[in-house]
């Protein structure tokens, strides 16, 4: 291993041995009313306020176009900025993972990977949807968090289907390709290990929900051009996965003789997001992909990403949203960066720009997707 991988005893910063912080991303709600401040990507002065919560850089007018399908603007789209539509809600099963009796070990089980569909009664057809992932620091957590929960009808009511899912985590011990676990084994701290290993297998899952979600695009009505991830902590570790990875990463990496499971997860489906709202999320998955191959994800086909950081954050450090933030300036891709000045994890009640985290996440969807709204 080269002396850059040893220097990273922290990379996985979920780990409260790395900081002192709580692995649970979803469950320290904290009134973010005052202090918080919104930075544009052009670098101004945040402490002010005044900048545009949206790249304003000479390329963020085209990228919506970039990240979709070729859908024409006046085809988008349209949705209620209000709450409108009653909700129906029903669970499904997206697919199937194996669990073994330790990383690496003989299989024991085959899990079913569930998720919950919350789709807009009498929304007009071509829906856009978003897709919500609950946190957890990889080693627990489920859909039935309020927040993400929260999320999925916010958005249902306005028109979107809403996908809340569960992912398998680190007690699942899923399986994880054999590069992965050597660099695991090789570079990280053995403190942290649990989590590496558990990003994997977690990526592998949210891919597959998406492509579920694109295999049922006509059953719910989806314009499987118009969708978004959204995440809190870990979730959010995979809401910026899934915009910015490549569509073999997670997928190809095994074949059904390693892991029969992958038959069931609609693998010649899409997995493209096309708008992403971070929450105290990280890097982690493509900077491993990157140290194993030298390829870096990042690159103009990213999604859009509105990134939200608590500053002093103890469990997912403020330099992971610095570094996300500064992939988006190299590349062009149109970001907002709102750090939230003297908070920690999980601000759940921060209020941006007199806007709840729901309605700064709608705001950013509409602009980035250019989504119609019904007057």
């Amino acid at each position: 291993m080269s002396p850059r991988l040893l220097a990273l005893p922290c990379l996985f910063v979920l780990l409260p041995a790395c900081n002192g912080g709580s692995s649970e991303g979803d469950t320290t709600p904290a009134d973010a009313s005052t202090g918080v401040v919104s930075e544009a990507s052009t670098g101004a002065d945040a402490s002010t306020g005044a900048a545009s919560p949206v790249s304003t850089g000479a390329d963020d007018t085209t990228a919506v176009d970039d990240t979709s399908t070729g859908s024409e603007p006046d085809e988008a789209p349209e949705v209620q900025r209000d709450p409108t539509y009653e909700v129906e809600v029903t669970t499904h099963t997206y697919g199937q993972g194996l669990s073994h009796d330790g990383w690496g070990g003989e299989v024991t089980d085959t899990i079913d990977l569930i998720l919950d569909v919350y789709e807009p009664t009498d929304a007009p057809p071509g829906r856009p949807a978003v897709v919500v992932i609950h946190g957890g620091g990889f080693t627990g957590g489920t859909r039935t968090n309020p927040n993400s929960e929260g999320f999925a009808r916010y958005f249902a009511e306005r028109g979107f289907v809403s996908i809340n899912i569960d992912y398998r985590v680190a007690p699942d011990f899923g399986t994880v390709p054999q590069d992965w676990a050597d660099f695991v084994t090789g570079a990280v701290p053995e403190a942290s290990q649990t989590q590496a290993f558990a990003l994997y297998p977690a990526a592998r899952d949210a891919k597959a929900a998406v492509r579920w979600l694109n295999a049922q695009a006509d059953t719910y009505q989806v314009d499987t051009d118009y969708v978004t991830s959204i995440g809190g902590s870990a979730g959010s570790y995979l809401a910026i996965m899934l915009g910015v990875t490549d569509p073999a990463d997670f997928r190809d990496e095994l074949g059904l003789a390693e892991d029969e499971s992958l038959e069931t997860t609609n693998l010649d489906a899409d997995a493209a997001v096309h708008t992403i709202i971070d929450h105290w999320g990280g890097i982690s998955h493509m900077e491993i992909l990157e140290l194993l191959d030298g390829m870096s994800r990042f690159d103009e086909t990213d999604a859009p990403v509105n990134i939200v950081h608590g500053t002093t954050d103890p469990t997912v450090l403020f330099e992971e949203a610095e570094k996300l933030r500064d992939a988006y300036i190299e590349t062009g891709v149109p970001h907002a960066f709102h750090p939230l000045e003297g908070q920690g994890h999980g601000v759940w009640g921060a209020i941006i720009d007199g806007m709840t985290l729901e309605e700064l996440a709608f705001a950013f969807v509409l602009e980035q997707q250019a989504l119609q709204v019904a007057e």
